[in-house]
């Protein structure tokens, strides 16, 4: 049994880590708030590029290689998307999992991780990585675009068959996404009709590259969110788990030195008895 210093020495120590997984969860929780904004922010832009997409499509007569499948498809693609540091519970641990099990299904893979904790995984099981974003920090769109540009020419060149994209997704938990070919939306708005100058096939040349970066950074933006969320739920766990070990040693504590007076009691009595 721990005498009572020990045990004061091990409240202390859990009420420090107790401090600090109470910052970690306010910071986070300032960071989720930012993140949340940056997706209200680009929401509007990617739902108008993807409605036009969408009318953009001609009912399948428009034709451009980020749109045509390649068979047979032998050379795929993975992007993964993690966060650059841990504390978040299972948040990476599920996508490291899931990422490396696709892989595994086929044979000539490359990825594209995007994060440190994916992208060191990665590399420790060698596998084949062509680029790699990490640190992500910050998320800046022009990074994340020359990526999504890097693998839409890979695609176009026949270097790349099909390509995955593994991600968390806020709200709704870890997510994978066909990136290319690209699936065009549907049109739920079937009234009114656009008229467009110049063709279709002139326009979606120049708008399917855009609408890839989109798709990725919105993708980067979801899984940053997701990421300080997940952060948030753990911290407040491991507060919540903190206060309840140290009543746990409080209690030991007081048994401690509830056993220690009744001991000393016991031999104040029995010298007193041996004195008489």
């Amino acid at each position: 049994m721990l005498s009572p210093r020990d045990i004061q020495r091990k409240i202390r120590t859990v009420r420090n880590i107790q401090q600090i997984c109470r910052a970690m969860k306010t910071v986070s929780s300032i960071k989720l708030r930012k993140a949340q904004e940056a997706i209200a922010a680009a929401s509007p832009y990617a739902e108008a590029l993807r409605e036009i997409v969408s009318r953009l499509s001609c009912d399948g007569e428009c034709s451009h290689p980020l749109l045509q499948a390649h068979y047979p498809e032998t050379h795929y693609g993975i992007v993964a998307i993690s966060s650059d540091k841990g504390m978040a519970g299972s948040y990476n641990a599920n996508l490291i999992r899931t990422a490396t099990s696709q892989v595994h299904e086929k044979h000539d893979v490359i990825v594209f991780p995007i994060g440190r904790k994916v992208t060191d995984a990665f590399r420790r099981t060698e596998m084949k990585i062509d680029t790699s974003i990490s640190p992500l920090g910050s998320p800046a769109f022009s990074v994340i675009s020359a990526l999504a540009d890097h693998i839409g020419e890979l695609y176009t060149s026949g270097k790349l068959d099909h390509v995955n994209l593994v991600y968390t997704k806020f709200g709704y938990g870890l997510h994978t996404l066909q990136l290319l070919p690209i699936i065009p939306p549907e049109d739920n708005d079937t009234s009114g009709s656009y008229i467009f100058e110049p063709s279709p096939e002139v326009i979606i040349d120049s708008i399917l590259p855009r609408y890839l970066r989109t798709v990725l950074y919105t993708a980067v933006l979801s899984s940053v969110a997701a990421e300080h969320a997940a952060r948030v739920a753990s911290m407040s766990l491991a507060t919540e788990n903190a206060d309840e070990l140290i009543d746990k040693l409080t209690m030991e504590y007081n048994k401690s030195r509830q056993s220690g007076i009744t001991s000393d009691l016991t031999d104040i009595v029995g010298a007193a008895e041996a004195l008489r």
